[in-house]
Formats: structure tokens, C-alpha cells, sequence
């Protein structure tokens, strides 16, 4: 699994795991904010750089976490930061290694049933050989994933350096993903996050899962949706900074169920 690597080797380490229709670049702005801390930004098999592997299963990439976690964690902690797809993996790395993990940032994922999720599991399988097409992708940037116009063409390129097996699969899985055991047991502190208008699923799934864990909190960004990273960078960078430097979180973002 090919890792994008930045940042001073003895600093803290964050490791960011990327979502779905991308690769590890998606991290450059935070990195560049980011530049006391040791950046590792995993591109999944399947993806970009490591688009010669091939997805197979959320049980082998959580595995392959972990292996990279147990190599660059300092003093045995390490901070996690995943969005949608990465955030599914973020949750299943609470449920696998918590004694590792300074705190953890769980963007727009979570481990309610999705509502329509056989529709979307078939209809991806049927797109699938025509992935790459302008089409299928300007139909899933705008349904699926939801990503900005202005964002179209980075999410193309990002696209192209996926194999529809790996796309598909993964993101099938994601939306299989449960509440592992013992997070009531989880030490690190941890953050679940969405947009505003993201889905009532992730909404939910946020409250239940802060609800249950000692160091877990729960926000929302005002006025976005999914996918609100893409929509409002700046203001994503700015909440990773907060949260990995113990700071108020900007005004945008406020506790859930105001």
C-alpha cells in the first residue's frame, strides 16, 4: 500500500485515510497546514498509487492499517483522521487496536443500515464496466458522491487512478459496516462528524456512537452536506488543526441535535 509521506519524521503522527472516488492526495492542503506533524496519507489497494493491488476486503485494509500504525506510532499513540470510506476503516481501527490511537476523527461514515443500499449495491455492479466513462462519472459525482462542479475534474482524474473492481467493492463494504464491540471501552479521544444536511443515517449514527464512548464527541458543519470537504476545505483543515492541537473548533462547526 503506497504511502504519501510528509513532514518532520519526529512529530506527532496523524495518518489520513482517504474516501471513496480518490487517493491519498486528497490530504495536500491538510498536510501543508499541518506542517509540525508527521503526515501519512495510505492510498488503498486499488487506488491511485496502488492501483496494481486490488481491493479486497475491509477486514485486509484495516490489517494493512494496523501494520502501518504499529510502524510509525511514537511512544504507542497515533491520531486518525478518515472521511466517508476512510472514516468506515477509522471505525473499524477503534474496534481493532483503541490502545493505540491518541484520537480518532470519524467524518461522514457510519453503522446504521443505509436506506436503499441493495439499489446502490446492484446499480454499481451494472455500471461497473463503464466506470471510467464521462457519464457514469459525472452521474456518480453528482448522486453518489456529491461531489462540487467546480470539483469535477480533480474527481475525474482521481477517478481514472481507481479499478472499478476496487470502487465498487469498496464502497459495497462501507455501507456493511457495524458497530464494532467495546467502543464503551475506547480510551482515545474521538470525534464524529457530518454536514449539516448530510444523510439522517450518518446523523444518527454520530449520536449513537458519541453517546456510547467515554471521549467522543459529536458535530455538525452548518450548511453542508456530504462530502462537505471538498465544499469547504478551508473550514475542514481548520477543524483537523483544532482538534489535533486541543483548540475551539471554528463557529461553523457546532455540537449536534442544536
Amino acid at each position: 500500500m503506497y504511502v504519501h509521506e510528509s513532514g518532520p519524521v519526529q512529530g506527532p503522527v496523524v495518518i489520513f485515510l482517504h474516501g471513496e472516488g480518490t487517493n491519498g492526495t486528497m490530504w495536500k492542503h491538510h498536510a501543508n497546514r499541518l506542517k509540525d506533524y508527521h503526515c501519512l496519507a495510505p492510498d488503498y489497494p486499488g487506488f491511485g498509487r496502488s492501483k496494481d493491488q486490488e481491493w479486497t476486503s475491509i477486514d485486509e485494509i484495516v490489517n494493512q492499517l494496523v501494520d502501518l500504525i504499529r510502524k510509525y506510532a511514537k511512544e504507542g499513540k497515533i491520531h486518525i483522521v478518515g472521511t466517508s470510506l476512510g472514516g468506515a476503516l477509522a471505525i473499524n481501527l477503534l474496534g481493532a487496536i483503541p490502545g493505540l490511537l491518541e484520537s480518532v476523527i470519524v467524518d461522514g461514515a457510519g453503522v446504521l443500515p443505509t436506506p436503499g443500499a441493495i439499489i446502490v449495491k446492484f446499480g454499481l455492479r451494472a455500471l461497473e464496466p463503464f466506470l471510467h466513462t464521462d457519464f457514469v462519472l459525472k452521474t456518480i459525482s453528482r448522486t453518489l458522491i456529491k461531489i462540487p462542479e467546480r470539483n469535477y475534474e480533480e474527481f475525474r482524474e482521481g477517478m481514472l487512478s481507481i479499478t472499478p473492481s476496487s470502487f465498487t467493492r469498496s464502497i459495497i463494504q462501507a455501507n456493511q459496516v457495524r458497530q464494532p464491540s467495546g467502543l464503551q471501552h475506547v480510551p482515545c479521544r474521538v470525534l464524529f462528524v457530518a454536514g449539516e444536511k448530510d444523510s439522517k443515517t450518518i446523523l444518527q449514527s454520530n449520536s449513537i456512537l458519541a453517546e456510547q464512548m467515554p471521549n467522543a464527541m459529536n458535530r455538525v458543519a452548518l450548511g453542508v452536506g456530504q462530502g462537505w470537504s471538498a465544499l469547504r476545505p478551508e473550514l475542514h483543515v481548520q477543524m483537523v488543526e483544532s482538534w489535533l492541537k486541543d483548540r475551539s473548533f471554528p463557529s461553523e462547526l457546532i455540537r449536534a441535535g442544536f
